[in-house]
């Protein structure tokens, strides 16, 4: 009679453990530890802590994959939108200077002071940080007045670090950094197929990580009345300077800027 109650009671074990883990019992690792553990009493502390170990090593697999998409795809969608801003306040400023960038800021590197301070009074920011005197500035520069990053962090593509900002800088209400630099006032500058006035690069989630270009820094000429993602028009090719894991010293990030922006 004991014999039927236990072989009982064993098939009823059995059969809970097969609804839970379905055809997988006896195959998957959770099921089989916890199938094991299901036909004692109770837990004991070294059971409970393999199936706490498994479940840790399995979210630390499944979380980054998760997370780590949605949050490309975040930065990606926030340098779409900065774009699209910049480029619109861009055009305005154009307008306001006779319809071209050229010639509206003397001074060819000098004139970075005055090319920032239009942007800025078209722009909701929060935070305005002035050039050293090289461009025109009165200040310490992005870095040091708290626009931009520091020497050591924010990052080449490639993995080296890319140095101090010493341009003027601009922080926007929605925490996205700005530094702009003039590089010649009559946008003759050469770059790919085309020439220009001046660079603006972003950090579209202000100082969060990674701070890495190509990743969450984007890059953009500035031409006459209009602004270009860097890595277009034969400008930073972005087979050879945004290649997802190389080393290579050339792979700075900067073709990304346009990759991405017409993906």
């Amino acid at each position: 009679m004991l014999n039927k109650m236990q072989q009982s009671e064993k098939r009823n074990r059995a059969e809970a453990n097969k609804n839970i883990c379905g055809s997988m019992y006896g195959k998957n690792v959770f099921c089989a530890v916890t199938g094991k553990i299901s036909r004692k009493k109770g837990f004991t502390l070294a059971e409970t802590l393999i199936v706490i170990a498994i479940i840790g090593i399995i979210a630390s697999i499944v979380t980054p994959m998760l997370f780590g998409t949605t949050s490309d795809a975040e930065l990606k969608a926030a340098w779409k939108k900065s774009y699209s801003d910049l480029s619109q306040v861009t055009q305005l400023i154009a307008v306001d200077n006779g319809g071209t960038l050229a010639g509206a800021f003397p001074g060819d590197v000098a004139g970075s002071e005055d090319l920032k301070n239009a942007f800025a009074s078209k722009l909701n920011i929060i935070k305005d940080c002035s050039g050293t005197s090289t461009y025109g500035g009165t200040g310490n520069g992005g870095s040091e007045e708290g626009c931009w990053h520091s020497a050591a962090d924010w990052k080449y593509l490639y993995g080296s670090a890319a140095g101090i900002s010493n341009t003027p800088g601009l922080i926007l209400n929605n925490g996205t950094l700005v530094r702009i630099y003039m590089k010649q006032s009559d946008c003759g500058s050469d770059a790919g197929d085309y020439t220009r006035c001046g660079v603006i690069h972003i950090d579209v989630n202000g100082f969060k990580k990674p701070n890495i270009i190509g990743k969450d820094i984007f890059a953009m000429s500035i031409v006459s009345n209009a602004l270009f993602a860097e890595g277009s028009r034969n400008l930073n090719d972005s087979s050879i300077t945004c290649i997802e894991g190389s080393t290579y010293i050339t792979n700075k990030g900067y073709g990304c800027s346009a990759k991405y922006l017409y993906e």
